[in-house]
C-alpha cells in the first residue's frame, strides 16, 4: 500500500530551528570591532567567525570554517581553544589565549543548549587588549542575557507545539477557541468554559495556563461536583489544626493557597453552595482568604478558570447562583461545542487517539475505511471522552491489527446512514459530497490508492491526492 506523503507543514523542529537561526543572526549583529566572535557547534566545527577575525589572527574566513577547534589550536591559530573547555565543562569559560601572532587575549566561551540538554552551539568571544576586558564582560553580560531571554522563547514555542497536536482544531469553531486561548492567554482576566460533559474543556484551561506568562507556576485543579460540600470549603480555603473533628492536626493548605502565582481551576463550578458563593466573591474582589477556623487574612495571587455544563444564567433565574458572582466569573466567555456540532474533528480526534494508544500499549491497530466511515457518522454524545475511551478499548481488546465494522464493540449502537445524495446546498458543494462518497466507497473495496486508479479510470496520483482530500490519514488506516 501507498506511504502517506506529508504536504507542507511547519513541525516543531522547523519551528525551533527558525528561531534558533534568528537567535544566532541577531549575536552577529550584536558583535565586531572590537571583539571577535567564533560560532562552532557541539562537536567543535567552525561554523562561523566575525569579519574582524582576520584582521587579528592572520587567516582567511575559508581557512576557519568547517575545521574544528582541535585543527585550529594544532595550526596554532590560538591555544588552548574556550570552545573545547566548554564542551568539556558544559558551562559558561573564561580563559587567557594566545593567538597566532603571540598576543594575550582573553576569552569567554557561552554553550547554547538544545532541547535535548546538550551543548548545540558554543559562541566565544574575544578581547584583543586586556584594558577592553570590562567592555567585553560588558557586553557578554548582555548577550548571554540574550541568549537566555531567546532560549525561554524557543522552550516556549517548543511547548506550544507540542500542545497544539493534542487540541484538535479542524472546524472553525474550534479554530476561533484556539485564536481565542493565544489572546487571551498572557492576561489575568477570569475565564468561564461551558460546554457539554466531555467536550475538553479541561484541557482548554490547560492551554490557556500553559501558554501564559504564569506557565511556571502550578495548575491547580478542583472538581466542585465531586466533594461533599461539607467538606469543598475546607479544601478551598484550607483550615487550622483543630478547626474541626478529623481534622489535620498541622491545619492544612487550601488549593486557592497552592494555587499562588499559578492558575486555579474549578470544574462544575455551578455545584457550589449559595453560602460558599458569597464567600468565593469576596475572595475575588479582595485577593484575601481566610482559613477555616482562623482568624489572620491570606493574601492570594492566582489566575481563575472556571467551568460548567449547567446553564448558569438560568440558574440566576432559579436562584441557584448569584449574579454578581457570574459577573465576575464570565470576563471571558468560552463556549465549547459537542463534537455533533463540529463533525470535521471527529476523523481527526479518532485518529490521534490511535496514535497515542498504540503508542502507549506498544500497538499497530488500524482500522478500516468502512469502520472508520461509521466511527465518522457517530454523534457522540459522550463528545471527545467517549472517542478517547472507545479508542482505548478498541487497541487494548483487539486480537488482531486491522478493526473492521463487524469488530466494533456490539454493546455500542452504530448509526449505519445511507449516503444519499445531497439535496441542499451549492451545486460545488454538493457534486464535492457526491464525490466524497465515491472515493470511500472505492477505497473501501480496492484498499489502495493504486487499485482506486485503476477502477475509477484516473491515474494513481490523482487517485491519492483525492483519497487525502477525503479520508485525511488514510495511508494509516490498514
Amino acid at each position: 500500500m501507498e506511504k502517506k506523503h506529508s504536504e507542507k507543514s511547519s513541525s516543531p523542529c522547523e519551528t525551533c530551528r527558525h528561531y534558533e537561526e534568528k537567535r544566532m543572526d541577531i549575536l552577529f549583529e550584536v558583535m565586531d570591532n572590537e571583539n571577535d566572535v567564533t560560532l562552532a557547534d557541539g562537536k567543535g566545527v567552525v561554523l562561523r567567525v566575525s569579519d574582524s577575525y582576520e584582521d587579528h589572527f592572520g587567516l582567511k574566513k575559508e581557512e576557519i570554517i568547517g575545521k574544528t577547534v582541535w585543527e585550529l589550536e594544532d595550526m596554532g591559530v590560538f591555544k588552548p581553544s574556550v570552545t573545547a573547555a566548554v564542551l568539556e565543562k558544559k558551562k559558561n569559560t573564561t580563559i587567557m589565549q594566545k593567538n597566532k601572532q603571540g598576543r594575550d587575549v582573553l576569552t569567554t566561551g557561552v554553550p547554547v543548549f538544545g532541547k535535548d540538554g546538550e551543548i548545540a552551539y558554543v559562541v566565544s568571544f574575544n578581547s584583543i587588549h586586556i584594558a577592553g576586558v570590562t567592555s567585553l564582560q560588558s557586553q557578554y553580560e548582555q548577550l548571554n542575557t540574550m541568549m537566555q531571554a531567546y532560549n525561554q522563547e524557543i522552550n516556549k514555542l517548543r511547548l506550544r507545539d507540542l500542545r497544539e497536536k493534542k487540541f484538535i482544531k479542524k472546524s472553525k469553531s474550534m479554530e476561533n477557541i484556539s485564536e481565542l486561548i493565544s489572546q487571551i492567554a498572557d492576561t489575568n482576566a477570569s475565564v468561564l468554559i461551558t460546554g457539554e460533559t466531555g467536550v475538553g474543556k479541561s484541557m482548554v484551561a490547560k492551554l490557556i495556563h500553559e501558554n501564559s506568562n504564569r506557565s511556571e507556576g502550578p495548575f491547580v485543579e478542583i472538581n466542585c461536583g465531586t466533594i461533599p460540600e461539607n467538606l469543598i470549603e475546607s479544601e478551598l480555603f484550607g483550615y487550622e489544626k483543630g478547626s474541626f473533628t478529623g481534622a489535620n492536626s498541622k491545619g492544612k493548605i487550601g488549593k486557592i493557597e497552592l494555587a499562588k502565582g499559578g492558575t486555579l481551576f474549578l470544574d462544575e463550578i455551578g455545584e457550589i453552595s449559595l453560602n460558599l458563593q458569597i464567600k468565593f466573591l469576596q475572595v475575588i474582589q479582595e485577593k484575601l482568604i481566610t482559613r477555616v477556623g482562623g482568624l489572620s487574612k491570606i493574601e492570594v495571587d492566582f489566575r481563575l478558570i472556571t467551568a460548567t455544563n449547567r446553564d448558569l444564567e438560568d440558574d440566576i433565574h432559579r436562584g441557584l447562583f448569584r449574579e454578581d458572582l457570574f459577573y465576575r466569573l464570565n470576563v471571558i466567555p468560552i463556549h465549547i461545542p459537542p463534537l455533533r456540532e463540529r463533525r470535521e474533528d471527529v476523523l481527526p480526534l479518532i485518529l490521534n487517539a490511535l496514535e497515542r494508544f498504540n503508542s502507549q500499549y506498544g500497538r499497530h491497530i488500524k482500522l478500516s475505511a468502512d469502520a472508520l466511515q461509521i466511527l465518522e457518522r457517530q454523534t457522540w454524545p459522550g463528545n471527545i471522552r467517549l472517542v478517547e475511551n472507545l479508542v482505548e478499548r478498541m487497541v487494548v481488546t483487539s486480537r488482531g491489527e486491522l478493526i473492521r465494522i463487524e469488530d466494533l464493540p456490539a454493546d455500542l449502537e452504530w448509526e449505519t446512514m445511507q449516503q444519499t445524495p445531497e439535496t441542499t446546498g451549492q451545486l460545488k458543494e454538493r457534486l464535492e459530497n457526491y464525490e466524497r462518497n465515491i472515493f470511500i466507497d472505492a477505497f473501501k473495496e480496492h484498499q489502495s490508492s493504486v487499485a482506486v486508479g485503476k477502477a475509477l479510470g484516473i491515474s494513481q496520483t490523482t487517485a491519492a491526492r483525492k483519497l487525502r482530500k477525503y479520508i485525511p490519514g488514510y495511508a494509516n488506516l490498514n
